[in-house]
């Protein structure tokens, strides 16, 4: 990417960001409008009632035109600016930016509940270092519906997973299940196992159907690259080893690699540079893990 490119790029995303600041200052002014209204005229001094409904209808209104005024960066730094920071990490990288893993794959470990929505966005995939490796960011969500006593349905979606899933092969031919669990409230499967590394076992549950298996394949330098790999990424993680492969769940809790529009593509702080360093991080799990290294045949 050259600079002329980029700075061209930035002095648009500098113009959506005045547009969005100036058009929120006005979604104020109509929201004080709708308040005024609903709580003098139309709701009798229902004060609270009033400043929910004016502060939700000024929101959908703010993220409507937000929607609208960024479609077209978003879609630049997606089809350009990310597609040249990948193949500019590893050539041998393909990135699509509409594609995410398929649920099929997604759930075939079986460790989060089954969603009633499932999409994500920004599949990379590859083979590093001999080993074939995709990850993508990937959002599930459950629908729940509750009626209240007025009878009116109320329908909630609540997140059962945001973040990265990483799936790579892992080299060493096994039969067993076993599963690494940070976090609480997913399904776990099989026996609890208990390792020798104390640090280890207060980060993660350990559970599989055969436990010489899930010794041979949590090895001390696994385990010590796991920890480290948690630490890193500051967030819950779990992971499964099935079918000579590992899947790796990274709670991330927010959607990675989308353009923020209040973020420069210049200089140190550029979002460019961050996005950079975070593939570089997932596609170093390979090395981190040692996946690029055979045990058995």
């Amino acid at each position: 990417m050259t600079y002329r490119y980029l700075k061209k790029l930035e002095d648009y995303r500098k113009e959506i960001d005045g547009r969005l600041f100036n058009f929120f200052l006005l979604t104020i002014v109509i929201a004080v409008i709708i308040f005024s209204l609903l709580n003098f005229k139309f709701l009798g001094g229902e004060t609270l009632v009033s400043a929910l409904i004016s502060c939700t209808i000024s929101f959908g209104i703010y993220e409507w035109y937000k929607d609208k005024v960024t479609a077209d960066f978003n879609m630049e730094f997606k089809n350009n600016v990310m597609h040249r920071i990948v193949s500019k990490i590893n050539p041998n990288l393909e990135y699509y930016p509409y594609d995410f893993i398929n649920l099929a794959e997604f759930n075939y470990p079986q460790i989060y509940k089954y969603p009633d929505i499932y999409n994500g966005n920004d599949l990379i995939l590859g083979n590093i270092d001999g080993v074939d490796i995709k990850f993508s960011d990937v959002h599930l969500q459950e629908k729940v519906e509750r009626v209240d006593s007025r009878g009116n349905r109320r329908v909630n979606y609540y997140n059962i997973f945001q973040g990265i899933l990483f799936i790579a092969d892992f080299h060493k031919n096994f039969t067993s299940k076993t599963y690494v669990i940070s976090s609480f409230g997913v399904k776990t499967w099989g026996e609890l196992a208990y390792m020798d590394n104390s640090e280890f076992e207060n980060e993660f549950e350990v559970y599989t159907d055969d436990q010489i298996n899930a010794r041979y394949i949590l090895t001390p330098k696994l385990m010590e690259q796991i920890l480290k790999i948690k630490k890193l990424f500051n967030c819950s993680i779990n992971i499964a080893f099935l079918d000579n492969k590992i899947y790796i769940y990274i709670e991330f809790n927010r959607d990675s690699f989308e353009p923020d529009i209040s973020r420069t593509l210049l200089g140190r702080d550029s979002i460019i540079l961050q996005y950079q360093n975070e593939v570089e991080i997932l596609i170093s799990l390979v090395k981190e893990l040692s996946l690029n290294t055979r045990i058995w045949r």
